[in-house]
């Protein structure tokens, strides 16, 4: 993968930070942590899909929608695979960022040697990272285009 190149982590409603009006403002550092059974933390490449990077980002998120239950607050930050691989360096992790394709989860990616317990690189990927983002919510469904025939 390339370092122009762009990631996807979904965050879902309970790792955004959030002003006192519920407004999105970020991530917390909480939604780059790895779950117990995890060896890498799980992306997607943008790049995978065709188009431009608008985009690319409304398929990625179409094809979590196939695989996964997607709600309205579910919030997507896009990061650039070299600004995740600096900001490691920088916090003293070396991480590769690998295309992991499975079967039902054709654009997979895979941030491997990502550490397990570094909360200050957490914060960093959140604040610093992963600085785009996109809701759910307002991504229009390509399959719903296509049956509606818009």
């Amino acid at each position: 993968m390339l370092n122009e190149h762009h990631v996807m982590r979904r965050v879902p409603w309970n790792k955004l930070r959030k002003d006192e009006d519920e407004n999105v403002i970020g991530f917390l550092p909480q939604a780059f942590e790895l779950r117990p059974d995890e060896s890498y933390l799980s992306v997607n490449w943008l790049e995978y899909f065709d188009g431009d990077h608008e985009q690319r980002i409304k398929e990625a998120v179409n094809a979590f929608r196939k695989r996964f239950s997607v709600g309205k607050k579910t919030v997507f930050g896009v990061a650039q695979v070299g600004k995740v691989k600096e900001i490691c360096r920088a916090n003293g992790t070396t991480v590769r960022i690998v295309y992991a394709p499975t079967t039902d989860h054709p654009s997979h990616a895979a941030i491997k040697n990502f550490p397990r317990d570094d909360l200050a690189l957490f914060e960093a990927m959140a604040t610093d990272a992963f600085v785009d983002s996109v809701r759910s919510a307002d991504v229009i469904d390509s399959n719903l285009i296509d049956h509606l025939g818009l």
